[in-house]
């Protein structure tokens, strides 16, 4: 109030007086009183106005208006900038500094709007009209002291008082470190992309990251700004001074999105390499991402594909020509590298360049990479440079280096290299092993022994042959652990340790510390040991199991000295191994008792099945499978005896349940053949809704009229499990008849199978036609691998569809390694233009990989050599090469040999050039497993021969070991073979390696036999088996004995003569039916005769009839057709059994047909099982003499015998002729070199015709034709 009292034009001179008065007293005036005297100057003395002067309005500023500002109002800071408004620079910068006089006073409010005050007048309306054009000054200094001690601009506001055609120059006018004191202002940055387009627009940007030190918010903000720049850097100098220098203390905030691909893949390549290193030692405790992250980043960047040149090598370049190229570009991020991660790093021809580099070596080298990128490296590496040093690898990577790299070592050298191969290297390749052992020549100790330790395997026959006995027996705990030895290497130390006497193998303690050698010991030497040692050697398990990787003589005679201890049947199986019981002889198999102890034992022993068969009735009644707990607790091994003969006396429900027990799969399965399948269907053919209760294979024989047409689907689903190729050739038409009912059943009415019925028919593809693979849905080929073998049309008709590229494997052009692969088995079957669509590395990587497969599947070698034979023709210009006798591959050596694809890359014509003879001799083991095409081992033979020209003979110890060669043996061969040993006699007769012709049979035969105190022992006849018995003279079978016999195997002797047949059923006769026997013959006795009955004579087999034995159709086809046609319908039914229904099956069989034509209809009738084709019944009656039971085989003795009804007389001479009548008369002339008999008596042997036959003769024809 007391102001309306002071004129205007009085105010000045008012305010001239009051001011100095109040001021520093400021407090002694109510706030109120000031503003509302503060007012009175807004509102009156005109400041504002334009009219008043500068001058005027800095005294008002300077004197009068000071003590007034004190806690100035929000309300009252515009009225105070008004006077400010459009005045000089000097006049607004002291307007602002009597404000900032006042800050403690004022509030928050008030300090807001004077910012915004300031704010508003540095925008203009002239933009920053105090500051000039002059940009030597600094613009944060300018806004320093417009500001002064109020609120300063944060970023946003600060770039916004810029003009944006001035922005640059403004920017650059602040020194670094003003710009850090301004960054330093607590809460300046609000905006990230305002402070990046600061620092975009700042020259000095890599100064001040340099020199300023910010707080870590700051730096977080500041770093997304700066990385594109660091990352985009092309010199090398400015990378590291980007990464040492100015983003030292920046990199600690790295986020996973500023490693991400999207921002790194536009990184120059050496900012690249700054990065991959700066990260490699980078501290991710308190990072958003993991070095996993960092990998991904890196594997995006250097992806280029597989045909394209790395990123960032540029051999022209002196900055990226370095081959330091994983160092430099993933470099501690290695072991996150994959196989499948490099091959997209640039093409194969350029990568392998960068794996020789030492940097790059010495990279992998600390971490565990992937096997398959390992091996694939080291791959490339040896592709580049063959002869790089394997000592400069890391020691994982040797365990894949090529073997011939190793061969440069030095004996000192490849003990270093041993050390850590022994230790950390599984599966070496036999070549690193040959070569290592290799550098040490002949020069091989104990101490080298240690040193290649299970990589002993690598030595040579003559390596072994060199080392002293001494040197031997020192190592023996080395060599008795080593596994993978070879018959000829185990064989050549132990003939080494006996020869010398250093060791005595005559205990069980010596066998056993022996270890994985025993395979190597002469079966004379465990024939020498008693049988007590022998059963105390077998407690021991990892001596059985060395016996059983070893030859199958070593078996028998190591079983046949522990039988010798007690050969009673309960003691016999008490005391041989489990899983040696294969070798026990089948006549010790019989009349067991039915006791607990018995029948577990039996059932926990593996069996053959001709073994089994024996004892079979004994575990499967009702009360002995009981004690099992039941049928299905039966082993494999023990129902693969199941026969119609070993069950004839069991009941219908029990049998049902054994059969059912066979249901088993997989490494259980119970292997049935046909005669058994046929046997079992005879049992459930009225079943014939519960199919998916029985073995799948027993579905081959059902009759599918008898299978309900709602479940033939269902029925045909469990068929597809079955294995089709037990079909014997006298029952193959039933695969026709399966098929078509199968195309009936699922309605397919043309070759084109879809996937859903291809499912159904599961292993019935096996079967199909060509027409069938070629048009059905492409799942056909997966069934098609489970088969057995296929017809060379089948697998033409797979090669087709495959490279008609109608398969999951697409077309050729895309085809892979793996391709090869996944056609599981059928690469056996491809032809050579099949495998020209490959190249060459692709088929050596492959065949190294699928030799593997083979083994593991013991394929036979054969086929094996039929794959290499077809691989060998694909490779480029196999029929260009050089036909000279020069060689131009390289010398074949032990290293060469033991190659997994030997000898593909060698054509014939290199393969005689290369291989010599010493060669052959000394490596011969390997040589055998290597080699299996006929035309190359034919050349090995020769060169074997080559070897031992100078004495003409080729020793046991190189016999013993020629394995499946052996069959390309020409008469030379052999004559030169060394034959004494029944050992070398076993492993050349060893069906495993192929059928012999028999003629050369004979010869080796023959020629073993021609050693004084040799015979054909039970052990020999083991060894040769029942055909190449058959290729042997009558002469030498008449020498074998009935012991031999009887102690020997179930021999085959279908292949045999008449007369051989003869011999050996005799023989067979005295060795299983003692003389005082009665007529009726047991069931195991006729098991035990079994497979000698092509020799029985009429009277044995009618003997049969009554023992109830019910023979099976093979044994019944194989007998002697002139015994077959001699017997009745009647003899028939009693013989056959329970199997006379199978007799239908086999009635399109020569033999069979034979006899049926030969019987009236009306008496085929009487069977009741649809046989046809007999004789029709005579309209008359005529009792007339008839002649039956006629045979004529070729020897000086006769017999004759007529097989009537009961109370028949007859008359039995040995050795003349044998007549017996009974209403009719018989008569049989038999010159078979031994006549026969009736009753139960064995065969006796004529020398001819004597008087008393010839007049026996002559009565009985009297006697017919009155």
């Amino acid at each position: 109030m007391v102001m309306k009292y002071v004129p205007d034009q009085f105010l000045a001179a008012f305010f001239d007086n009051f001011s100095p008065v109040i001021l520093a007293h400021e407090d002694a005036f109510p706030s109120v009183v000031r503003s509302a005297m503060l007012q009175v100057v807004f509102d009156r003395a005109n400041l504002s106005l334009p009219s008043v002067s500068d001058a005027e309005v800095y005294v008002w500023l300077t004197s009068r208006l000071p003590p007034l500002l004190v806690q100035l109002s929000p309300g009252q800071v515009a009225s105070y900038f008004g006077i400010l408004a459009g005045r000089s620079c000097n006049i607004e910068k002291q307007g602002v500094l009597n404000l900032n006089m006042t800050i403690s006073t004022l509030s928050t409010d008030t300090q807001q709007k004077v910012y915004d005050q300031i704010l508003q007048t540095l925008r203009g309306p002239t933009p920053l009209r105090c500051y000039g054009d002059s940009y030597n000054t600094s613009f944060y200094g300018f806004l320093e002291q417009s500001f002064m001690g109020f609120q300063f601009p944060n970023l946003t506001a600060f770039l916004s008082l810029m003009p944006p055609d001035r922005m640059h120059l403004i920017i650059n006018s602040i020194p670094p470190s003003e710009l850090g004191d301004y960054l330093r202002r607590p809460n300046v940055v609000d905006n990230n992309a305002q402070l990046c387009m600061l620092l975009n627009s700042y020259s000095q940007t890599p100064q001040f990251l340099e020199t300023e030190s910010l707080p870590d918010a700051v730096r977080r903000s500041i770093l997304p700004c700066v990385w594109p720049v660091a990352l985009n850097s092309t010199q090398t100098s400015e990378v590291d001074a980007w990464f040492d220098r100015r983003l030292k203390n920046y990199l600690p905030f790295l986020t996973k999105s500023l490693i991400s691909p999207s921002v790194i893949n536009s990184t120059s390549c050496l900012a690249f390499q700054k990065l991959v290193s700066v990260l490699g030692v980078y501290n991710y405790t308190t990072a958003d991402f993991v070095r996993g992250d960092v990998y991904n980043a890196i594997r995006t960047y250097l992806y280029v594909g597989s045909t394209s040149n790395p990123k960032c090598y540029f051999p022209s370049n002196p900055q990226l020509n370095s081959t330091a190229w994983f160092a430099q570009y993933i470099g501690s991020f290695v072991s996150f590298l994959t196989r499948d991660d490099l091959s997209t790093f640039g093409s194969e021809s350029v990568i392998q360049v960068f794996t020789v580099n030492l940097q790059n070596i010495a990279l992998f080298n600390t971490s565990v990479l992937p096997a398959n990128l390992t091996n694939y490296y080291t791959t490339l590496l040896y592709q580049q440079d063959s002869n790089f040093n394997p000592l400069l690898l890391p020691i994982l990577f040797r365990c894949v280096a090529p073997g011939p790299a190793f061969t440069q070592l030095s004996p000192s050298d490849s003990l270093i290299v041993l050390q850590n191969l022994t230790v950390l290297c599984t599966n070496l390749d036999p070549q690193v092993t040959a070569a290592l052992a290799g550098t040490f020549g002949q020069n091989i100790d104990s101490t080298v022994i240690s040193a290649l330790g299970s990589q002993s395997t690598g030595m040579s026959l003559n390596q072994i042959n060199s080392i002293k006995p001494q040197d031997l027996i020192n190592s023996i705990s080395t060599l008795s652990t080593v596994t993978g030895w070879s018959e000829g290497q185990a064989k050549a130390i132990i003939q080494s340790l006996l020869s010398s006497g250093v060791i005595q193998i005559n205990s069980s303690s010596s066998l056993i510390s022996l270890g994985t050698l025993i395979i190597g010991v002469p079966s004379r030497v465990f024939s020498s040991i008693s049988g007590n040692q022998l059963i105390s050697a077998s407690q021991t398990p990892s001596l059985v199991a060395n016996l059983l990787s070893g030859p199958q003589i070593i078996q028998q005679v190591f079983v046949s000295q522990i039988i010798s201890v007690n050969t009673s049947n309960v003691q016999v199986i008490q005391n041989v191994p489990d899983d040696l019981a294969t070798e026990i002889p089948r006549s010790l198999l019989v009349d067991f008792s039915s006791s607990n102890d018995v029948i577990t034992k039996l059932n926990k022993k593996k069996w053959k099945r001709q073994q089994a068969e024996l004892f079979f009735e004994s575990l499967a009644t009702e009360s002995a499978s009981a004690q099992l707990g039941g049928p299905n607790n039966l082993s494999s091994s023990v129902l693969q005896g199941f026969t119609c003969t070993g069950v004839r006396k069991i009941g219908n429900g029990q049998v049902k349940n054994l059969i059912k027990a066979c249901r088993r799969s997989g490494s259980r399965k119970v292997n049935l053949v046909e005669s058994q399948l046929t046997c079992m269907y005879t049992y459930i053919k009225d079943d014939a809704a519960s199919f998916n209760l029985y073995p799948p294979d027993v579905l081959l024989y059902y009759d599918y009229s008898l299978v309900p047409q709602g479940s033939c689907r269902a029925y045909f689903t469990e068929l597809g499990n079955a294995d089709f190729s037990v079909f014997s050739a006298a029952l193959s038409y039933k695969r026709t008849a399966l098929f078509e009912n199968a195309k009936s059943c699922l309605g397919i009415t043309n070759t084109s199978l879809t996937e859903d019925e291809i499912s159904v028919l599961g292993n019935m593809c096996c079967i199909l036609d060509a027409s069938y693979i070629l048009n059905s849905d492409s799942s056909i080929l997966e069934k098609l691998k489970a088969c057995p073998s296929l017809t060379s049309a089948q697998a033409a008709a797979v090669q087709a569809r495959m490279t008609n590229g109608n398969t999951r494997s697409g077309a050729p052009s895309v085809w892979t390694e793996q391709t090869l692969k996944d056609l599981g088995m059928l690469s056996l079957y491809m032809s050579s233009t099949f495998y020209d669509y490959f190249n060459t590395k692709t088929k050596n990587n492959y065949l190294r990989y699928f030799l593997g497969v083979l083994k593991e599947n013991n394929v036979d070698s054969q086929k094996i050599g039929e794959l290499k034979s077809a691989i060998r023709m694909s490779i480029p210009d196999e029929s260009k090469r050089s036909t000279a006798t020069d060689c131009t591959l390289g010398f074949i050596t032990r290293v060469t040999i033991v190659n997994l694809t030997f000898p593909l890359n060698y054509d014939i014509s290199q393969f005689t050039s290369c291989l010599n003879s010493t060669i052959v001799k000394d490596n011969l083991d390997a040589l055998v497993s290597q080699v299996q095409e006929q035309n190359y081992t034919t050349i090995v033979l020769s060169k074997l021969r080559q070897a031992y020209n100078a004495s003409g003979i080729i020793p046991e110890d190189q016999v013993q070991i020629l394995g499946a060669m052996s069959r390309s043996a020409t008469m030379a061969d052999i004559n030169m073979w060394s034959i004494i040993q029944i050992d070398t006699l076993s492993s050349l007769m060893d069906p495993s390696n192929g059928p012999w012709d028999p003629v050369l049979a004979k010869a080796i035969i023959s020629k073993y036999l021609s050693v004084k105190g040799n015979s054909l022992g039970s052990v020999a006849l083991n060894a040769i088996g029942g055909p190449n018995l058959c290729a042997l003279d009558v002469v030498v079978i008449r020498n074998i004995s009935v012991g031999s016999i009887k102690n020997a195997d179930a021999l085959d002797i279908s292949s045999c003569t008449t007369e051989k047949k003869q011999e050996l059923f005799a023989l067979a006769y005295k060795a299983f039916i003692p003389v005082t026997r009665s007529i009726s013959i047991s069931a195991s006795t006729y098991q035990l005769l079994q497979s000698y009955l092509p020799g029985a004579d009429l009277a044995f087999i009618q003997n049969l009839v009554s023992s109830n034995i019910s023979m099976d159709l093979p044994t019944f086809t194989g007998l002697l057709q002139s015994v077959i046609q001699n017997l009745t319908v009647s003899d028939i039914k009693g013989l056959l059994g329970t199997n006379l229904p199978v007799l239908k099956l086999y009635e399109n069989v020569t033999v069979v047909q034979t006899w049926i034509r030969s019987q009236l209809q009306s008496d085929l009738n009487t069977l009741g099982v649809g046989l046809t084709g007999g004789k029709a019944s005579p309209t008359n009656t005529t009792i007339t003499p008839t002649v039956t039971n006629s045979s004529t085989t070729t020897s000086g003795s006769s017999s004759t015998t007529s097989s009537t009804t009961s109370g028949t007389a007859s008359t039995t001479t040995s050795g003349t002729a044998s007549t017996t009548t009974s209403g009719t008369t018989s008569t049989t002339k038999s010159t078979t070199g031994s006549s026969t008999t009736t009753g139960n008596a064995p065969p006796v042997r004529g020398a001819g015709f004597s008087f008393f036959a010839l007049l026996v003769l002559l009565i009985t024809s009297q006697y017919v034709v009155m």
